[in-house]
């Protein structure tokens, strides 16, 4: 990892780069560009991720993204913009204002995608895990029902859109123009509609003084209104993604969220 940062900072000229984040596989750091100016740098061994996030930020061009500035796949590096101030979405105050913000976000990053992997395969690989691993038999069975309600939406609509796959609070941020922009785009593929979940899955975490499942209520009819989406299906994706939130904790040895998993059944 450090030889790889060591001919990035040399390749591209960077200086004061400084770790953000560190993992065995994957690591990002701030740095200056003498070309770019203030940059991210992230080095990751799973390629293929990293190709996703580039092919879809490079496809915006930093419409409702961070730009891009270089790419070397057979290295794993992605030098992109570093937004200012950077400010998350998650300290806007107003539930109303939040939601409006996303929901502009969400109109305007969306194409038309090659072939690649499937939000569905996310779905089918937590099945997957759920029949290999001995967990309890109540997680299988919920994991095979957020599978269905997963290709319920691939079957009813019919966009297949590269999506960010990871879209809220903490992945908009705000530029010095009042805009916000998107990072750390997953490009997974899918219809346009599976980009709502993960945004009410994480508004949980935010300021509010109602109850957590009246607040999820009125932000999941905020959304429908807005997006014009029927609240069903969305209260079908959030329990979809409440599920799979939840079976990762358990891969990455951690327990369900259980006040989570019993807000998500309360929507079907």
């Amino acid at each position: 990892m450090d030889t790889r940062r060591n001919r990035a900072v040399k390749r591209w000229r960077l200086e004061r780069c400084e770790e953000i984040y560190r993992h065995p596989t994957k690591a990002v750091f701030s740095a200056e560009s003498e070309q770019f100016g203030p940059v991210i740098l992230k080095i990751d061994k799973n390629t293929s991720q990293l190709k996703s996030e580039y092919r879809m930020l490079a496809g915006l061009s930093g419409s409702h993204s961070c730009k891009v500035y270089a790419y070397d796949e057979s290295e794993g590096l992605l030098l992109e913009e570093r937004i200012f101030p950077g400010t998350v979405l998650r300290e806007e105050p107003s539930l109303e204002k939040r939601v409006r913000i996303f929901v502009q976000v969400f109109r305007e990053i969306h194409k038309p995608a090659e072939e690649g992997e499937t939000y569905l395969d996310w779905l089918e690989r937590i099945c997957e895990y759920c029949e290999r691993k001995p967990l309890a038999e109540e997680v299988a069975g919920e994991a095979s029902r957020a599978r269905g309600f997963c290709a319920e939406m691939f079957g009813k609509y019919p966009d297949r859109m590269l999506l960010h796959g990871d879209l809220h609070h903490d992945n908009l941020l705000l530029r010095t123009d009042g805009s916000y922009a998107m990072i750390d785009t997953k490009g997974v593929i899918g219809p346009a509609i599976l980009d709502l979940p993960r945004f009410l899955l994480n508004e949980q975490d935010t300021n509010h003084a109602s109850p957590d499942r009246e607040h999820i209520q009125e932000a999941i009819g905020l959304v429908a209104w807005h997006t014009g989406y029927p609240e069903a299906d969305i209260r079908k994706l959030f329990y979809m993604e409440t599920v799979l939130e939840n079976v990762w904790r358990v891969e990455d040895g951690d327990e369900m969220n259980q006040h989570e998993m019993e807000i998500a059944r309360s929507f079907l």
